[in-house]
């Protein structure tokens, strides 16, 4: 029977660049192609569009301004369903031999040089338009292909007689699917399975079996779920599917199993026929990309709550408008800055000489005598990192506005080095100002002395700030860590299970609230909206080990717990306030709580970023909820 035409998709072209009229011009030369032109302004715009349709072939500026185009093109590989997608910059900057690398590198497959030659530029886009139709040809064909063999599988299970007449034609059949076959006797309590069985199960299996044995290999929390799935095999049309584990040589593996009951002379008993297959790597893969999408969620919304709590603490202290959107674009540029540099590095750290010389560059006199700056060559984390940008954005611009920089002759010596200690290697970092106007100690705390002073706690350190009349003076010391944020499994610690106290009532309507978060500016703002509102804050601690501490021997009433903790999470801690009976909530950027056990999964949490009224309702509840503990152990005390 002749199958039926493949039916084909419009193909879709995405345009890239900053400026409309080279758009407008770029789609007059591409006119008259069999394709849809989908065109995009920013790089937020291109990545939406390649989230919502299949893209054939992307003209891309080199020169863009949020994002240049090799790093748009390096975040569209990094994409599964856009690895393969054909890529064509456009450059009006001649491009020399390192740029050609790098965009080949990122996944272009062609240079267009402006002024473009319209013949030549729609000739290329045409030759990949066109193979990308054929691939979509070829895909819907071997789609087609499956369907037939799944519909010719389906044919073969429809009756046992037919099986028992073309057991080799079965066999066949299966192995050229990379299948394994089974049928399993009810009656005699035995599974008979096909020659390829120990290649499926990666473990030597004999091809006749008794079912206990069988069992014997399956893995230990599935083996219910297998005796449910035999016992209650359909007798009908459809064909019953089950996923399950088996031991192997290879630790698990995941089994997909496909079987259909035939019903024998014996009404009591009953055969089942079926398939199986191998899906470890499937399984794997599903999970990593979960991780992967998770741990993506989970940055994306922490930099949003960080960008939001500058905004808020930076608006607190403004005198004006003017002088709150400087502060605020120069603390953002700060962090982008050391975005920039922990990008270069895949993440994977910073030079804290690169970090101060970026910081302090626009900041340097024209003599180039007035920043002093010596230290020994030390890596930081990413998270150090970030911090330490803050920091040093906010010295220098205070420097600049009242101390050493703001007059001639003013110096600033900025110098750090390894320290050895018993509780293991630090730095100590040290900014001292002289020369400038007289220093004295300011009457009001104001957002920039907040950030100085919360990076020692985030970096795991303690920090000194000494405003003498002779110049302000800044000393750090906090803890050198290997440790980086890599997408894998999260380290819990195991808490040893000793007797916790009771948490003491509050002697008011106001709470008590421990608070764990390990993002300073997001635990700065957050305390002080719950302190805005009466509550009194026990914290706030960025490290497992200060708030496991604190979670066993402080006094307080609830808790708001960050899930993520750098390279552990919270769960320890909030199994010692389960235990103490203590309400608390999860704060979160992950969209779900699979980084928790299942038990755990069940508390409330606050998706970040959050405002003040979702914090003030969920800190009333968690209130409630205090008050609730507290009544039912006074009756049993009292019983």
């Amino acid at each position: 029977m002749p199958s039926a035409p493949v039916s084909i998709e419009p193909i879709n072209i995405l345009l890239v660049d900053d400026q409309p009229g080279k758009l407008l011009t770029y789609e007059a030369i591409l006119d008259g192609l069999d394709a849809t032109l989908i065109k995009a302004t920013t790089a937020e715009e291109a990545l939406t569009a390649l989230l919502k349709t299949d893209i054939a072939v992307i003209l891309m500026d080199v020169c863009m301004p949020d994002l240049d185009g090799f790093e748009l093109a390096a975040m569209i590989r990094n994409h599964p369903r856009h690895e393969k997608t054909a890529v064509i910059f456009i450059s009006a900057v001649r491009l020399e031999t390192e740029d050609l690398l790098k965009g080949y590198r990122t996944g272009a497959v062609d240079y267009v040089s402006v002024p473009v030659v319209p013949e030549i530029l729609k000739a290329k886009v045409q030759i990949f338009v066109e193979l990308y139709r054929k691939s979509r040809e070829l895909d819907a064909l071997n789609a087609e292909l499956e369907e037939r063999v799944r519909q010719r599988t389906e044919q073969l299970e429809e009756s046992h007689a037919a099986l028992q007449q073309s057991e080799e034609s079965l066999r066949l059949a299966s192995e050229a699917a990379k299948l394994a076959t089974f049928e399993y006797d009810s009656e005699t309590q035995t599974l008979q399975w096909s020659a390829n069985i120990s290649d499926v199960f990666h473990r030597n299996v004999p091809q006749r079996m008794s079912f206990e044995d069988f069992m014997e290999i399956v893995h230990d929390d599935d083996r219910e779920m297998v005796l449910n799935y035999v016992r209650t095999a359909n007798y009908g049309e459809t064909t019953a599917e089950l996923e399950y584990r088996v031991t192997s040589a290879r630790g698990v593996s995941w089994i997909l199993a496909r079987g259909r009951a035939l019903q024998t002379s014996n009404t009591a008993t009953h055969r089942v026929l079926g398939t199986i297959l191998d899906i470890t790597e499937r399984k794997s893969a599903e999970s990593h990309q979960q991780l992967l999408m998770a741990e993506l969620d989970h940055r994306v919304k922490n930099i949003l709550a960080n960008v939001a709590a500058i905004a808020r603490l930076s608006s607190s202290n403004a005198v004006s408008v003017a002088s709150f959107a400087s502060a605020l674009d120069g603390r953002i540029h700060a962090m982008s800055s050391a975005h920039d540099l922990l990008r270069q590095s895949s993440w994977t750290g910073v030079d804290l000489h690169e970090l101060v010389q970026g910081a302090l560059a626009p900041f340097r006199s024209r003599g180039d005598n007035d920043i002093i700056v010596e230290g020994d060559r030390i890596r930081l984390t990413s998270k150090f990192g970030q911090s330490m940008a803050l920091v040093l954005h906010e010295l220098v611009t205070n420097a600049v506005k009242h101390g050493a920089l703001s007059t001639p002759g003013g110096t600033v010596h900025v110098e750090w080095s390894r320290v050895t200690t018993a509780e293991g290697e630090k730095i100590a970092f040290s900014w001292k100002e002289r020369g400038g106007p007289h220093c004295f100690l300011p009457e009001r705390k104001g957002f920039g002395l907040a950030v100085i002073r919360s990076a020692a706690s985030e970096c795991g350190g303690v920090a000194h700030m000494n405003f003498a009349p002779e110049g302000f003076q800044f000393d750090f010391q906090g803890e050198l860590s290997s440790r980086t944020q890599l997408v894998g499994t999260r380290h819990i610690a195991i808490v040893p299970r000793a007797p916790i106290p009771a948490a003491n009532a509050p002697a008011s309507g106001n709470c008590r609230i421990l608070l764990v978060e390990d993002e300073a500016l997001i635990a700065m703002q957050l305390k002080l909206d719950l302190e805005a509102e009466g509550h009194t804050v026990v914290g706030p601690f960025g490290q497992l080990s200060e708030g496991l501490r604190a979670a066993g021997e402080a006094n307080f009433d609830i808790a708001l717990l960050d899930i993520n903790l750098g390279a552990d999470n919270s769960a320890p801690i909030a199994e010692i306030l389960d235990r103490r009976m203590i309400p608390f909530a999860f704060t979160t950027g992950y969209n779900d709580l699979v980084f928790l056990p299942p038990r755990l999964r069940e508390h409330p949490h606050l998706k970040k970023p959050y405002n003040p009224g979702d914090v003030k309702d969920l800190v009333k509840m968690l209130g409630y909820r205090a008050k609730d503990h507290r009544a039912a152990n006074a009756s049993n005390q009292v019983a």
